[in-house]
């Protein structure tokens, strides 16, 4: 299926200014399609993210590359990355959460969306902010992390997560992710009668899914094939199943 590409300028509620890649099928007639937002890795949108939302759009659905940093701002550097990274881990609820909805009402003004139909996928830095969506209720049908931070959101009560199904795909050899942290993960969706499945794949290390993740220069951190074609095959399925 072609897809167009074009660019997405939006604001969060605090008034900062965004530009995400929005990924659309060409044969989109007057049916209302449903949308998933591709929320990044530590570097922002990269080539890897576009390529994520366009294999979306190809499949049918309208797709936005979120942008975590603000317009105009791409940062090559991994610790310039982790710079602005780390204050919105830090602060969730009150750094990390307007930056995250933004993206979600933002895909909600695109032509032909389906509203009633989104979902969403994120890779490390990306996965937690996915698993924070399913956490605020806000009516997602299904929410995919990959290699994503599991911690639950601060002195917050496990309230259920209704009606969002949850995919989280782990590396089971991923030093960055401690056991404890996993199982602290299934502890919590259970308390919140979630409907989560937990995937961890044999020998994959933290960023599995990122081609080029050797090049990183950071310790534990490999790309896996097998992890990462299985990993994406799950998330098709998951999203043909809910939309």
């Amino acid at each position: 299926m072609s897809v167009t590409h074009s660019l997405l300028e939006y604001k969060d509620a605090n008034g900062k200014v965004y530009e995400g890649d929005l990924y659309v099928p060409k044969t989109t007639g007057m049916r209302k399609l449903p949308g998933v937002i591709v929320y990044s890795a530590f570097r922002g949108i990269t080539e890897f993210e576009k390529e994520k939302a366009q294999a979306l759009a190809q499949v049918g659905y309208i797709a936005l590359a979120a942008d975590p940093f603000g317009k105009g701002i791409r940062p090559t550097d991994k610790m310039e990355c982790f710079g602005i990274v780390r204050p919105l881990v830090s602060e969730r609820i009150q750094n990390l959460k307007p930056v995250i909805l933004a993206a979600v009402d933002a895909i909600k003004t695109v032509q032909c969306i389906d509203a009633e139909k989104l979902g969403a996928i994120g890779f490390c830095f990306g996965g937690l902010c996915v698993l924070d969506l399913a956490r605020y209720n806000i009516g997602l049908k299904a929410v995919v992390s990959f290699h994503g931070t599991l911690k639950p959101l601060p002195d917050v009560p496990l309230d259920p997560i209704v009606g969002t199904a949850i995919q989280a795909h782990h590396g089971d050899a991923d030093s960055h992710i401690p056991k404890e942290q996993v199982d602290e993960f299934h502890v919590e969706m259970r308390a919140r009668n979630a409907d989560f499945v937990f995937t961890s794949h044999a020998f994959a290390e933290h960023g599995f899914t990122e081609p080029e993740a050797d090049s990183f220069g950071l310790p534990g951190v490999k790309y896996n094939k097998k992890a990462a074609d299985r990993s994406w095959s799950s998330t098709l399925a998951l999203f043909k199943e809910v939309f």
